[in-house]
């Protein structure tokens, strides 16, 4: 049994140490995450029974009389683990030059990552839900359900955001994993030349919008002409308190490359991202929105810009087949309201 647990904890190991440079070197990818947390998990388990095993030997070096391991050695390690924790936490040489060659600090400009307060999951294998929380007990909740055709083999990637009613974006909720963590992305799982895509391509209206107030331009730079918009503070609380009149915009961009027809022949681009739109006015006594097909991304020589000529748009509006926002009162107002 003991060389069992030996043997399966190198390979346990192994395992947690390549995935661990994985997420540190590369993207987030939740198949590397899962494999990391399980491994982890696994070795700890393993660790464990290897102490409990061998419980003797460690009472022995631990006790005053242990001839192995005397005073001064335990106080070294001792003394050798608290500098690492202290530098750790304290972010100090070499610590910080450490983390400063991770993916997450060398691409930071380039990551778009939703507020604590959002929660997205599946329903189904063709259907999201987003969820944005309020900060405050006194506010509405946001959810959006995006219902996708189930005739398709794949989901189309996708972005959730909320504009003002002047078209300035607030607050973007959801990203897919894949276009979230880097400016450019594979053509295809089953591309065979390398080539890649920039987020850009993919979903240019919510790229665009993105730029207009964050100052990072498609490239992952920042842009040191327009910079940030000043005072956004990308977030939608402020929209979601209940009798001050608020209305925004909820914007859902989607894009399924390959789905071409004789106006969009291209056949690894197809039909261009379309852009479905509610607007969502928070006083109102219907709590329901159904988001409306608005406008088209132009392509692959799409510049932001929405294009409003829908006429050439054909298969590519099967994708969808109910997007669905709601606002859920606070539990104090829906009391109110049911009596």
């Amino acid at each position: 049994m003991r060389h069992w647990v030996n043997l399966a904890l190198l390979f346990s190991f192994s395992t947690l140490m390549v995935t661990g440079v994985l997420a540190f070197t590369l993207p987030f990818s939740q198949t590397n995450t899962r494999l990391h947390v399980v491994s982890g998990v696994v070795c700890v388990a393993l660790v464990a029974k290897h102490v409990l095993s061998r419980l003797t030997y460690f009472r022995s070096i631990a006790s005053r009389q242990s001839k192995a391991m005397g005073l001064m050695r335990k106080a070294s390690v001792l003394a050798f683990w608290a500098v690492v924790l202290v530098a750790s936490v304290a972010a100090v040489p070499p610590t910080n030059w450490l983390m400063d060659q991770s993916y997450e600090t060398r691409q930071r400009s380039q990551i778009v990552r939703a507020s604590s307060l959002v929660g997205f999951g599946e329903l189904s294998p063709h259907q999201r839900i987003v969820v944005r929380k309020p900060k405050r007990e006194s506010d509405v909740m946001l959810s959006i359900h995006l219902g996708y055709s189930t005739s398709l083999d794949r989901l189309p990637a996708t972005a959730v955001w909320v504009e003002s009613t002047t078209g300035t974006m607030i607050e973007t909720l959801y990203l897919d994993e894949g276009l979230a963590y880097s400016e450019v992305v594979p053509r295809s799982t089953s591309s065979s030349d390398g080539s890649l895509l920039r987020r850009s391509d993919v979903l240019p209206i919510w790229r665009h919008s993105y730029t207009m107030v964050s100052g990072v331009d498609p490239n992952g730079d920042v842009d040191g002409l327009t910079g940030a918009t000043k005072n956004h503070s990308f977030e939608l609380d402020e929209y979601l308190q209940p009798g001050k009149g608020n209305r925004f915009v909820v914007c859902v961009e989607f894009n399924l490359p390959g789905d071409s027809n004789d106006e969009w022949q291209e056949r690894e681009w197809g039909q261009p991202s379309l852009l479905y739109t509610a607007l969502i006015d928070v006083d109102r006594e219907s709590p329901h929105a159904i988001l409306e097909l608005t406008g088209h991304g132009g392509g692959s020589e799409g510049d932001g810009n929405i294009r409003y000529d829908l006429e050439s748009i054909t298969t590519a509006r099967k994708i969808a087949d109910l997007f669905l926002a709601k606002l859920d009162l606070p539990h104090s107002m829906a009391t109110e309201t049911k009596e």
